[in-house]
This record gives C-alpha cells, sequence and structure tokens, in this order.
C-alpha cells in the first residue's frame, strides 16, 4: 500500500506530464475582445435599421388617405351596376282612310261632265224593276197543313170527332176543328191528305188580308190574285203548290180558305 503512494507521489511529480499553455499577451486578448463587440454592435445596427425601414413601409402603406382620395377610391371601386333603359312609351298608329269618290267618265249623250258629286256622294245606277213574284209560305194553320195525312191529322187533336162526308161519294171527309165549329173546317182526302183549311175569322194572312177586308185590298195585297165570281183566289209558290180562297159578298171577304192546288175532293 505504502509502494502505490509512492508511485502516485512520483507519477504526480514529474515534471514532463505538465501542459505547458502559450503565453498570450494581454493586449491580443483585449484586441479580441473589442472586435467581437464591434461585430455585435454591426449586427445590431443593422437589424434595427432593417426593422426600422420596415415600420415605416409599413406605416406609409397603412396611412389614411385624404378625404378627397378616399373619395376618389370609393369612385374608383364602386361595383358597376348595370341599369335597364326602361321601355319606350307604347305609340299607337291612327290609320285615317279617305274615301275620294271621282266622277265617271262622260256618257255619250254628255250628261256626265265627269266631275265629283257636289254632294260628295256617288250616285247609284237604277235597278230595274222585276215583277213581283207570288208568295212563298208553306201551306199550314196551327198545327195543321195542307198535304198532312188523316192520322196525322187526328194526332194533333186539332180535329173535332166524328167525321161528315165531305162529297157525294163519301170518298172525302170533313172535320170540324176546335177553332171553326163549320163541320166543314177541313177537307181530308185519302189519296192527297188535308186539300182545305178553313181559317178562322179572326185570323188574318201574313200580308194582314183576312175575313172583313176589302176585296180591293186583296187585289192590292196578292197583285196575281184573280177574281171568279165572288171568289178571289191568289196562288201561293210552296211546295207542294197551293192557294188563298177569299170568299166575298162582291166587297168585302168573309171567308178564308186555304187550298190544296192538286185536291181530288169534288166539292172542294
Amino acid at each position: 500500500m505504502d509502494d502505490l503512494d509512492d508511485d502516485l507521489r512520483r507519477l504526480f511529480s514529474d515534471d514532463r506530464l505538465d501542459v505547458h499553455s502559450t503565453s498570450v499577451s494581454t493586449e491580443l486578448v483585449v484586441r479580441g475582445a473589442a472586435r467581437r463587440r464591434h461585430r455585435r454592435a454591426a449586427v445590431a445596427g443593422t437589424f434595427a435599421l432593417v426593422a426600422v425601414v420596415g415600420a415605416g413601409i409599413g406605416v406609409s402603406r397603412f396611412e389614411m388617405p385624404a378625404p378627397d382620395s378616399t373619395v376618389g377610391a370609393l369612385l374608383t371601386t364602386a361595383v358597376s351596376v348595370t341599369t335597364t333603359p326602361p321601355p319606350p312609351p307604347s305609340t299607337s298608329t291612327v290609320i285615317s282612310t279617305a274615301t275620294v269618290t271621282v266622277g265617271q267618265p262622260p256618257n255619250s249623250n254628255g250628261g256626265n261632265t265627269g266631275k265629283p258629286d257636289p254632294g260628295g256622294t256617288s250616285r247609284s245606277s237604277s235597278k230595274t224593276s222585276t215583277p213581283p213574284t207570288p208568295e212563298s209560305q208553306p201551306g199550314r194553320y196551327g198545327t195543321l197543313s195542307l198535304g198532312m195525312s188523316e192520322a196525322d191529322a187526328l194526332a194533333t187533336g186539332s180535329l173535332v170527332e166524328p167525321s161528315s162526308p165531305a162529297d157525294p161519294d163519301n170518298r172525302c171527309k170533313a172535320y170540324a176543328t176546335k177553332s171553326v165549329p163549320d163541320a166543314n173546317a177541313v177537307i181530308v182526302s185519302p189519296a192527297r191528305g188535308i186539300v182545305r183549311i178553313t181559317m178562322p175569322n179572326y185570323a188574318k194572312t201574313p200580308k194582314n188580308v183576312g175575313a172583313g177586308s176589302q176585296v180591293s185590298e186583296v187585289k192590292a195585297a196578292y197583285t196575281n190574285s184573280i177574281q171568279s165570281g165572288s171568289s178571289v183566289t191568289a196562288q201561293i209558290s210552296a211546295s207542294p203548290p197551293w192557294s188563298y180562297i177569299f170568299e166575298t159578298d162582291g166587297a168585302v171577304v168573309t171567308t178564308v180558305f186555304m187550298r190544296l192546288n192538286a185536291n181530288d175532293c169534288a166539292t172542294v
């Protein structure tokens, strides 16, 4: 144990094991420290300058504009709104047509001078009058009509039964009606149906002729009428053809019949 201690003391006391440091002058150390301080100061100054410049730029960018510039900016950046112009007002077009009557060229007789009519109206040429045609109307009174069969006439309920012979051969039949109590008011042929109808005394024809009318009135109303004795016959254009028979006392109508022209009853 003592030997170990002795060895350790010899080892530590050996000069060969000492570490010798290079001699450094005090001035060199001071200059090195000064350079480091200058570098730090320069770096700090650079950072400060950059910070100041950046702050200046930020302040200049965020500087509030003047009122005039604000208005300009608002006007510049305003959202454009597309406005649709109102539709044009509706207009109505009125077209007036003027009719000018031009005079006809002069005729061969020189009666027309070719000038317009002073009254402003054109002269219409006179139409050639045509002779009146016979009256056209159905041979009907009430529910009964000429040519109607006996069965159809009875079905109307206008005939009063029983019938009576209308001729000596007992071929045609005669009926009274509800409006004319005469037994011979309606004459019916078995082949042609009703061949005669007696109109009531109060009835009038479409031309306002009836019992009580003057013969002259009958002839004026029916210009194609033919008088034979006391009877005046006015033929009517219809299908089948028939006639008015105006029985008179010579001056005034007493009875009016409607008669089928093609009848086969002897007494009609």
